[in-house]
């Protein structure tokens, strides 16, 4: 599935594995995985790490390359997601649980993987995302605004 990737998703994925690949190797150890799942504040058991590790290392090296991480996140471009795990998904971002995501938790959110981000560039996204008109995105609106983009 990964030869209908465009140029731009490749360059895309390349710049998430690069963060991922923390110390630059070319690719991405359990230890470097388990680092991100720590900065996403996800709690990952070892035997669950070690699952994720044998799914997404095809060739048995005990790291992840690129053209692996390719491949499995190729398939994440073309695949919808459910309701429930759009509704998963709110939840993480809507961290003090009110139903919205604010413009201060976007940015927290945000601003983990784009560290450029600003207060501005925030705003604009929410006035794009916010069809009420409100300031801040429901889960109506958020699950709308994935389901419209994706495929």
């Amino acid at each position: 599935m990964s030869e209908k990737l465009s140029q731009a998703q490749l360059k895309e994925l390349k710049k998430c594995f690069d963060l991922f690949d923390s110390d630059g190797s070319g690719s991405i150890s359990s230890n470097e995985l388990q680092n991100l799942f720590e900065s996403l504040d996800i709690k990952v058991r070892d035997e669950d790490l070690g699952e994720v590790m044998r799914l997404m290392d095809r060739d048995g090296s005990g790291n992840i390359d690129f053209k692996e991480f390719v491949d499995v996140m190729a398939d994440q471009f073309f695949r919808k997601p459910t309701i429930t795990e759009l509704e998963i998904a709110f939840d993480y971002f809507d961290k003090d649980q009110s139903g919205y995501i604010t413009e201060e938790e976007l940015f927290f959110a945000i601003s983990r993987f784009k560290g450029d981000l600003t207060k501005s560039d925030v705003q604009k996204m929410i006035q794009v995302i916010d069809k009420d008109k409100d300031n801040k995105i429901n889960k109506k609106e958020f699950i709308n605004l994935i389901l419209n983009n994706s495929n």
